[in-house]
């Protein structure tokens, strides 16, 4: 049952309605009461038309939630009962009788209103421990606010949906008992409010979390992880300046306007800062901007040591971040590996770092290069993953040309073989940009003289580069590093990438639905706050030795629910008793681990007395 507006040649009326299926099954709406231009704010809409179902069901409570909501339920049941139309009252609520034994009716139990409340409790400890109710109380964010903070971000990491269907999640979700108020009062609009409050106090709260988690887990802020993604837009998304196309879409998207985000880490893996840039901007020019952010964070007046993938390591980019007190650690272009070829093929001269179960060891050597200390690398398993790459990409290059080929046979008149080349060398051209780490080593030509297409590989150059799969190295400014701290720091880049594939995969930043820039912004900006609240779960865990990713503990949890028990007795009484279920014993050992006290969560007892 809902409350919606109806709109006359004179005015807007609201009338209550109900969806009801007919003999054919399918699902109509039926008007219950006109309520005419009786005034219900936004907000207490759907709590009354809840209100109004309940009573129509034959219940009666002692009171209402709220004053304003009873009084608004009172007019529409003396309107129902004036027509005619309110069924009869079969339950009327009573105080709770003194305890006394009572009979059972067992065949008659019944429980109802099942909503999870398992993956809910780590995020609520989670915020707690974060304090961010605080921080929000001192930014004067009403209670409702927080509210509708919470439950904005603990979508994100449960079941990420629009803000329009927000409230039709939060429903499934024990939020009310956990929250202690009705999450479904407030306005319809009220996540895109909040969501632009949030984003009008990002640097604050980005600082306040720093130095929460710094303080809770006593971080070290010497390494600082940054790299750049992007993600695309549903839509053309006129209104957002920095909704740019970009060849260099990380999704593959060039077809759609993209955004790109940068993301600076801890050597934990703990976010440090973000930012928003436009879809077009190149990698090594998004950097400055964000390590601008970092010029205290290590807080003790040691050099952070900024690590970077190559993509970001413009000579721009490393002398700024030299000149402003950082280190950096950067993996070298692959274009550029081949200066060092005759140094990679002295095998003698490498030696073993990073011992990793299950995986082929690393072998690595150090030279200097300049002022940078250059660790060269060989791996194995890089190497196949090269070669593969390679042979996929030469596969596809040569399928494409020799259908280019079968084209010329046919004189297609698509390629205008009568008018010259052109066609045919725009045709070659996009080809070889599709596939240029297999086209570099072909040379292809077209005789216009006899219409032939010919392509023909340079094995020495094939040879030398096949020489050098699965090497890479590595700079660095600092010489106190030894071979194994260098690599060691390297790889934890991964946990950049790890966090860039939450984000777009279970956080929901993938795709952009929104258009306008503040909103945008603030999508992103939610999704990191869950990201914080993520890693937090996780690294507590794994401090406890239970390490466990977010998406198998939330599964776990699924199962704890809050439910409404309907006990019937003998005396005439009903009890209906909203309590949570009991959690089995691999969920109490996670809430041990995480220091949840479930035996403090809310109970609700009502008790009803059937009218003979």
């Amino acid at each position: 049952m809902f409350i919606r507006e109806k709109k006359t040649r004179t005015s807007t009326v609201l009338q209550l309605v109900r969806s009801k299926r007919n003999s054919d099954g399918k699902v109509r709406q039926e008007i219950v009461l006109s309520l005419g231009e009786l005034k219900i704010p936004d907000e207490l809409r759907k709590t009354v038309a809840h209100e109004v179902e309940y009573r129509m069901s034959g219940y009666s409570r002692l009171e209402a939630p709220d004053p304003e909501v009873a009084k608004l339920v009172d007019s529409i049941i003396n309107r129902l009962d004036g027509e005619g139309r309110l069924p009869s009252l079969t339950h009327r609520e009573i105080a709770p009788p003194a305890s006394a034994s009572v009979n059972v009716r067992h065949e008659l139990v019944e429980h109802e209103n099942g909503t999870q409340l398992g993956p809910l409790l780590p995020l609520m400890k989670a915020w707690d421990s974060l304090g961010m109710g605080g921080f929000l109380k001192e930014r004067e964010f009403n209670p409702r606010q927080i509210r509708s903070a919470q439950i904005s971000i603990f979508n994100r990491l449960i079941e990420p949906c629009s803000e329009n269907d927000l409230m039709s999640w939060a429903s499934t979700m024990a939020l009310n008992e956990l929250l202690g108020e009705r999450i479904e009062l407030g306005g319809e609009d009220r996540f895109y409010r909040i969501s632009d409050k949030l984003l009008a106090h990002r640097d604050a709260l980005e600082v306040h979390l720093r130095q929460q988690e710094r303080e809770l887990f006593n971080l070290s802020r010497t390494i600082v992880l940054y790299d750049l993604t992007n993600s695309y837009f549903e839509g053309q998304a006129s209104e957002n300046p920095k909704a740019r196309r970009s060849v260099n879409s990380k999704e593959n998207r060039s077809d759609c306007p993209l955004l790109s985000v940068g993301l600076a880490l801890d050597g934990e893996g703990f976010v440090l800062t973000h930012k928003v840039f436009s879809g077009n901007l190149s990698d090594s020019k998004a950097m400055v901007s964000a390590v601008r952010e970092l010029q205290e964070l290590s807080g003790d007046g040691s050099r952070p040591l900024v690590v970077l993938d190559g993509g970001i390591a413009s000579a721009e980019n490393l002398a700024y971040l030299s000149e402003n007190n950082f280190d950096y650690l950067v993996n070298g272009k692959r274009t550029t590996r081949r200066k060092f070829a005759a140094d990679f093929l002295a095998l003698d001269k490498f030696h073993k770092v990073g011992e990793r179960e299950d995986k082929a060891p690393v072998l690595v050597r150090r030279i200097e290069s300049g002022t940078e200390h250059v660790l060269l690398c060989r791996s194995d398993e890089r190497r196949k993953k090269e070669d593969a790459i390679i042979s996929k990409t030469e596969a596809k290059l040569i399928t494409a040309l020799e259908k280019l080929k079968e084209r010329i046979v046919r004189n297609d008149a698509k390629l205008h073989l009568a008018h010259g080349v052109e066609t045919v060398n725009r045709n070659i051209g996009k080809i070889c940009s599709r596939y240029v780490r297999a086209a570099k080593f072909y040379r292809i030509e077209y005789r216009i003289e006899t219409r032939t297409l010919s392509w023909h590989r340079n094995d020495g150059e094939y040879q030398a580069d096949a020489e050098l799969h699965g090497c890479y190295h590595l700079r660095c400014s600092r010489a106190d590093l030894n071979d194994d701290d260098i690599w060691r720091i390297y790889i934890t880049l991964t946990k950049v990438e790890d966090a860039f594939r939450l984000l777009k995969s279970d956080l929901g930043l993938r795709p952009f639905h929104h258009y306008k820039e503040n909103r945008c912004d603030g999508h992103v900006w939610i999704t990191i706050l869950a990201y914080h609240i993520l890693h937090w779960i996780e690294y507590s865990l794994k401090q406890s030795g239970h390490e466990m990713s977010w998406r198998k503990l939330r599964r776990l949890l699924a199962t704890h629910c809050y439910s409404t028990l309907i006990i019937p007795s003998d005396d005439g009484m009903v009890r209906r008793i909203r309590k949570p279920g009991r959690a089995d014993e691999r969920q109490r050992l996670i809430y041990e681990v995480m220091g949840i006290e479930v035996r403090e969560l809310p109970v609700r007892s009502n008790v009803f007395k059937r009218k003979t």
